[in-house]
């Protein structure tokens, strides 16, 4: 063989990867999730990497922004909501993929202080006492933040504490908030403080105190691979994922529902 030759084949080598074009490249999946999940879904993601699938890229925020990002065609995969209501809001608009909605998960709200305050919480009224100056709850359109006026409606104390609440982008802000002290207590998610080790939880809401805390998730109309995305959230419903999430202490109601 001739040098030349051998020269060519090395130079064809090389320019090959170069030229082939990018569509031919498999994508990651794409999933959209509720900011309560930021820790537990990168565990499912990897396992099922692992398992041989694809890589999955994940965006973490409030439902409500992310649904309206989803409206506004903001390109991805798999919607995973803290309620039903944004994922009514897609589904309405016809957003979704057919008969992919499933519910996944649950959750319960708490009461998270700094793990060293010193506040007593046998119910929720001594939110409304003075030693709570700033009391931090998620937006009024995020999940969470619904969830928790509807609890201070049921405690009977939201009038009480109108004038001490700072509202948060997402109940990981909200989270943060506490963590760090700039807040005295907030309403946050079982699975935020059990995952933040400077807060504890005070107090948990009964279920009656707030509309049922539910997770449902669905592979989106514009979705790049709908049968990826399919399989993604099949995998998000089996044993392996659910021990992830059971072990985060989300409740599993996906063979509930």
């Amino acid at each position: 063989m001739s040098r030349i030759f051998r020269a060519l084949l090395v130079l064809l080598a090389v320019l090959v990867p170069v030229l082939a074009p990018a569509g031919d490249e498999a994508q990651p999946v794409t999933v959209l999730a509720a900011a309560s999940l930021s820790d537990v879904l990168p565990k499912v993601g990897g396992a099922w990497t692992a398992a041989g699938h694809l890589p999955v890229r994940f965006s973490f925020d409030a439902s409500s922004r992310l649904a309206k990002q989803v409206e506004a065609g903001l390109a991805a995969d798999v919607f995973v909501s803290a309620d039903l209501d944004w994922m009514d809001y897609l589904d309405r608009r016809k957003l979704l993929a057919a008969s992919t909605r499933a519910v996944l998960l649950g959750n319960r709200l708490v009461i998270a202080v700094p793990s060293a305050s010193p506040l007593a919480f046998p119910d929720a009224r001594p939110l409304a006492a003075p030693e709570v100056k700033h009391l931090a709850l998620a937006a009024e359109t995020v999940p969470a933040g619904k969830y928790g006026r509807a609890a201070l409606e049921w405690a009977g104390i939201a009038k009480d504490v109108e004038g001490k609440i700072v509202s948060g982008d997402n109940v990981r802000t909200v989270l943060g908030w506490v963590a760090s002290g700039e807040a005295d207590a907030g309403l946050v998610y079982a699975t935020d403080a059990r995952a933040e080790p400077r807060v504890k939880a005070a107090y948990t809401f009964p279920v009656t105190a707030h509309p049922p805390i539910v997770y449902p998730a669905a592979v989106l109309a514009g979705a790049a691979d709908a049968a990826t995305a399919r399989e993604f959230l099949a995998f998000c419903r089996g044993a392996e994922a659910r021990a992830h999430f059971e072990a985060a202490g989300f409740t599993w109601l996906a063979d509930v529902h």
